[in-house]
């Protein structure tokens, strides 16, 4: 009779430490996912960043609210965009959506 309770009882250790160690490669797999969602996030955050600096008068842009418009100048946290003519609006840099690249391709 003891000997069977020795038995249960090292059979139930046995399974704890078996279950913790089939969580690992979930846990592992987990953080390794979590890494590389905030290390793509910060890449498109420096991308982001980068293109709004660039930014300077006369470039087209395009508004979050999709607006087309012509930059007329920079300010330190906006910019003055002329969305038609004598229509001059402020927006501030979190409005911008994207800016127009125009082909100046030569020979077409």
């Amino acid at each position: 009779m003891l000997s069977n309770l020795i038995c249960l009882g090292q059979a139930e250790g046995t399974a704890q430490g078996g279950g913790l160690q089939g969580m690992l490669p979930m846990v592992v797999i987990f953080g390794v996912m979590i890494f590389w969602m905030y290390r793509s996030q910060k890449k498109e955050q420096k991308k982001r960043e980068a293109l709004l600096s660039a930014i300077k008068a006369g470039d087209k842009v395009i508004t979050a609210g999709g607006l087309m418009a012509d930059v007329v100048s920079v300010k330190e946290a906006s910019y003055i965009v002329k969305i038609a003519e004598k229509i001059n609006v402020e927006i501030s840099k979190n409005g911008i959506g994207t800016v127009v690249v125009e082909d100046t391709a030569e020979g077409k």
